[in-house]
């Protein structure tokens, strides 16, 4: 087992990467500040990182996380909870990690006990973006904030990486990037272990915020959000819903 210096609870970022070095480091610095052990599915040159695996490509959004989670849990033994997102999530610089951890633990646990204390996925949700003008004028419609829809940037629990999906890992891999988050979202809060906290924010530097919504079409993240790979995601993630999102079902205990 990989050791964990005076800390018996360790909490991981554990995200898929591609930007630049300098871009990058400032992302998993930001978390290393917090208290956070970071684990990297790197495409490109590599960073530093507790835990890092080189990809020639991207592997999708649940893959990767599933990828870094499994290994993370077989590395450290007190690992109890996995932050999920990308290079383009920052950590809250109000609240370390383990006091985050604690306050999951105690909202997860049994009731009369701290048993399965992580057996949960929670989500900040304080970064409003989306809920704002320049949103509504792209997509016509007042969506609301992004986060609210979508478990973006979750903490999942060492029971929920575990457990969830037939043991298959945190997250659902039958897509390459989109809707991911929508279902894990969906599938936590029909399990009942699904809690959002306005109190906290993970803000999402993502480019659309410097560059406007084109980048979808004209910069590098084209190819993920081409209409037909959009389309194609969004089919899965509606018959899925439609059937009840098969493959969801958690492991006994």
């Amino acid at each position: 087992m990989l050791a964990v210096k005076d800390d018996p609870v360790s909490v991981w970022l554990a995200i898929p990467s591609i930007r630049p070095p300098a871009e990058a480091k400032d992302c998993l610095d930001r978390w290393r500040a917090q208290g956070y052990k970071v684990a990297v599915l790197r495409q490109g040159e590599p960073i530093e990182a507790d835990l890092l695996i080189p990809t020639g490509e991207y592997l999708g959004w649940g893959r990767s996380t599933n990828i870094l989670a499994k290994e993370v849990l077989r590395r450290d033994e007190f690992a109890h909870w996995i932050v999920g997102g990308g290079d383009d999530y920052w950590s809250d610089p109000g609240r370390d990690a383990n006091a985050i951890a604690t306050d999951c633990c105690r909202h997860f646990a049994d009731l009369d006990s701290f048993a399965h204390c992580s057996w949960g996925v929670m989500q900040p949700t304080g970064d409003r973006w989306g809920d704002n003008e320049s949103s509504r004028a792209a997509f016509g419609e007042n969506r609301g904030a992004e986060i609210d829809r979508i478990a973006g940037s979750p903490w999942m629990g060492r029971e929920w990486c575990e457990r969830a999906y037939l043991g298959n890992g945190p997250m659902p891999d039958f897509y390459h990037h989109l809707y991911i988050d929508e279902e894990l979202q969906e599938v936590a809060t029909l399990l009942g272990v699904f809690w959002q906290r306005r109190d906290l924010t993970q803000y999402h530097n993502h480019p659309c915020r410097q560059e406007g919504y084109g980048v979808y079409q004209t910069g590098h993240l084209a190819p993920l959000y081409d209409p037909a790979a959009w389309n194609r995601e969004k089919e899965i993630f509606e018959t899925r819903k439609a059937k009840g999102f098969p493959g969801s079902e958690p492991l006994p205990r």
